[in-house]
């Protein structure tokens, strides 16, 4: 997993059954692995979001098979349409990587972004940042909305830099994503991004 493109579950541990409970998680903690899938899908299938992000994770740690119960990707994006904002940034992950990720997903950069956008305009911080670095990489060319999203990916990070660490490494922007970004826009569009991240906040 590159660094610069970054999955949180919960507080940033696999904690299944921590997160919040669903039927299958007494199952999960008993270690009877397969029939806590079975019941995550039934749910997944009767529209829970959280079993079908719980599901993702155990098909992508390798906990259950995927030929048994469909693909982390599936999953994921599955959370994601029910309403988990997490499922939504991991499925952006899955298809901004395809088959360097284990989620089963074929790579597809206009889903990728789709995905993080979802996760981004919910305020997620790691799908804001991802769906900037993604401008910066020049997958899109719209320099402007890049440096809005990673713009408030380090506001949201500046608030918890001294407790985490990823936090952190945001704020330092490592991979140099917002020079990147700086390099080819001029002041006045510098000062776009700035404005249109300043009216997003006030909206939310």
């Amino acid at each position: 997993m590159l660094f610069t493109h970054i999955f949180l579950i919960c507080a940033g541990v696999l904690l299944l059954a921590s997160c919040s409970t669903t039927p299958g998680d007494a199952a999960y903690r008993g270690g009877h692995l397969e029939q806590a899938a079975e019941l995550y899908r039934q749910g997944a299938n009767k529209g829970d979001a959280l079993a079908a992000f719980k599901l993702s994770r155990m098909v992508e740690n390798g906990e259950v098979s995927a030929t048994q119960f469909g693909s982390a990707g599936s999953w994921a994006v599955r959370a994601c349409e029910l309403g988990d904002i997490i499922g939504c940034h991991n499925a952006g992950v899955g298809y901004e990587y395809g088959s360097e990720e284990k989620l089963g997903l074929n790579k597809d950069l206009a889903k990728a972004k789709d995905f993080y956008l979802r996760a981004a305009e919910r305020g997620y911080m790691q799908a804001q940042y991802n769906l900037g670095s993604m401008y910066a990489n020049k997958y899109f060319n719209n320099d402007v909305e890049g440096l809005k999203w990673m713009l408030l990916a380090q506001r949201s990070a500046a608030g918890c830099v001294s407790s985490n660490s990823l936090c952190a490494w945001i704020v330092r922007d490592p991979p140099g994503h917002i020079s990147k970004l700086k390099a080819g826009m001029s002041a006045e569009s510098i000062a776009l991004a700035e404005r249109l991240a300043e009216e997003w906040m006030v909206r939310k």
